[in-house]
């Protein structure tokens, strides 16, 4: 007898229960399929309590239809036709399940309407059954316009078996009655219409609700949440215009995250103090003033903190022996930062100006930094005194899009003669002029000495530093550089306590180079050979440093 055979039927031994836990690790499709293997198998499909219902299974070929796709094929028969065969399949499939008086585990129905009005009778009956047969999870996303929005039948309110709520483009409208939803624990709404009045109510009336999501609804100008006494994790995402005040008053917040995308975005945005709130995550957040700081203090339990994108003016001033992980990421406008955080694990600094900066944080720095402007000593005497100050710099990423290096060795040497910073990884992008190559390398290796560098290979100018950064480490082809390596005396500069990177440089080796699109390795040994300016990728180098010091000797 085959295997295969062998193996199924020892599993079809399997009590049921086990049997619809193993199912459950299967897509619908996969699910579907085992009906036919045999008679108890197809029993065992009709009665799996998982009922996934995705139109996009319909249409062959198609892995998910979107709203351009819903516009497009709205009017046209096949489409409409395919489209009341799900229907069909929907209806019978669920009406057949229910019989069995089994409880629903979980119910998840995507489609797209052609006609809402004539449909929603039919997907009102749908909702009805899985909320009468104790469904535990409910996932309904419906693909349509805003004119022709499905509002959710009252019936969804009178779930008490529910713990897990997902509705995505629909209406929520005010219940003739107090809401039932008495299991619930998280509820997740995207692209619903909603007033202020319901998200209040769903707040106050769902007394087990830990896990609360708004994304991009509408229907709000005024978003509030308080009286949620057990409330854990929430999150609000918008990306229109229509939100103006977004007020929290949650004691028992663990998790916040606010998003904000568009031209306007809220005006007043208010979180009460949370004693309990661990993590914080703020992307496109107006401050005014003295704002963010006011914020920060109301979070005694702070462990991570993530701002992201959000106008911060003035000085951010941070003290914490909680935090753990802070992280700053494109904020434009941020100046100034004072940060006392002794036990923090790590600290991310990345695509901001170069601040003016007081900081007391023991572990790694991931830092990022872009210049576009002309790269010139102050700007490199600034990058400097930045990373000077940490103890530990695990990473540092520079993306350096100029026309002109300007770089003056002594002026640097006078401003700032401290020695070349330890990094334990450097990433380089850049598209300088050709003739600045060398140059741009004496400036970053001023800098720093990193023990890896990653150069990426993207454009034309990348593949030109990729060329030169072989010639001038090719100890075979380039006599001169190999005199510079290992003679200490030479003339570039006697006349500076700390010499150039060329006297600290024992050895370099190029590690590997990774391709881009077919993520594989090829031989660093015959990699110029085959080199051509479509390649792409990222070349990654390991030097050997001998350790600098102020009077040249090492």
């Amino acid at each position: 007898m085959d295997e295969t055979v062998v193996a199924m039927d020892r599993i079809s031994e399997l009590p049921t229960f086990i049997i619809h836990h193993i199912m459950s690790y299967l897509s619908a499709k996969e699910v579907a399929r085992t009906s036919v293997l045999s008679k108890k198998w197809n029993q065992l499909y009709v009665s799996f309590p998982i009922l996934d219902f995705d139109q996009n299974y319909f249409f062959p070929g198609a892995s998910r239809l979107d709203y351009g796709s819903f516009c497009v094929r709205k009017q046209n028969y096949s489409f409409s036709e395919t489209v009341k065969k799900f229907m069909d399949f929907v209806d019978a499939s669920l009406v057949r399940f229910c019989k069995l008086k089994f409880c629903i585990q979980k119910f998840r129905l995507f489609l797209t309407f052609l006609d809402v009005k004539g449909s929603a009778p039919i997907v009102d009956r749908w909702i009805r059954l899985a909320v009468e047969n104790g469904v535990r999870e409910l996932d309904f996303e419906n693909i349509t316009d805003e004119n022709t929005v499905y509002t959710l039948p009252q019936a969804i309110f009178s779930a008490n078996s529910v713990m897990n709520l997902r509705l995505v483009w629909c209406r929520l409208e005010q219940p003739f009655d107090s809401i039932m939803l008495r299991s619930l624990k998280k509820l997740t709404l995207e692209r619903v219409c909603l007033d202020e009045q319901m998200v209040q109510k769903l707040a106050t009336e769902c007394p087990l609700l830990e896990d609360l999501c708004f994304s991009n609804c509408w229907g709000l100008k005024h978003l509030c949440v308080s009286k949620a006494s057990k409330l854990k994790i929430m999150e609000i995402r918008s990306f229109s215009e229509e939100i103006e005040i977004v007020e929290i008053s949650v004691p028992s917040l663990q998790q916040l995250t606010l998003l904000f995308y568009g031209a306007r975005r809220p005006r007043v945005v208010e979180v009460a103090r949370s004693p309990h709130l661990k993590k914080l995550d703020l992307v496109s957040v107006y401050f005014a003033d003295n704002e963010f700081n006011h914020l920060i203090s109301k979070f005694p339990s702070l462990e991570d903190l993530f701002v992201t994108r959000c106008c911060l003016p003035g000085k951010i001033k941070i003290s914490s022996n909680q935090l753990k992980n802070l992280l700053f990421r494109s904020c434009k406008y941020l100046k100034a930062i004072d940060v006392d955080a002794p036990n923090l694990l790590l600290f991310t600094y990345e695509f901001n100006p170069i601040p003016i900066i007081s900081i007391n944080v023991p572990c790694p720095w991931k830092v990022s930094f872009v210049c576009k402007g002309v790269l010139n000593t102050h700007w490199y005497l600034k990058l400097k005194k930045f990373l000077g100050v940490s103890k530990q710099i695990e990473s540092l990423k520079l993306s350096l899009y100029s026309t002109k290096v300007l770089y003056n060795l002594d002026e640097l040497s006078e401003c700032s003669p401290s020695l070349p910073l330890q990094v334990e990884n450097l990433e380089l992008h850049t598209n300088v002029p050709l003739s600045d190559y060398e140059t741009l390398l004496d400036c970053v290796f001023w800098i720093c000495h990193p023990r890896t560098l990653r150069v990426n290979v993207m454009f034309e100018e990348d593949h030109k530093f990729i060329t030169v950064f072989y010639v001038l480490f090719d100890h075979q082809c380039v006599i001169w550089l190999s005199d510079q390596l290992w003679i200490r005396d030479v003339n570039c500069c006697n006349s500076h306590p700390i010499k150039c990177w060329r006297h600290y440089l024992n050895d370099l080796k190029a590690e590997n180079f990774l391709l881009v699109n077919d993520q594989i390795f090829l031989d660093v040994d015959n990699l110029m050979d085959g080199w051509t300016t479509r390649t792409r990728g990222v070349s990654e180098f390991h030097l050997d440093w001998c350790v600098p010091v102020l009077d040249g000797k090492s």
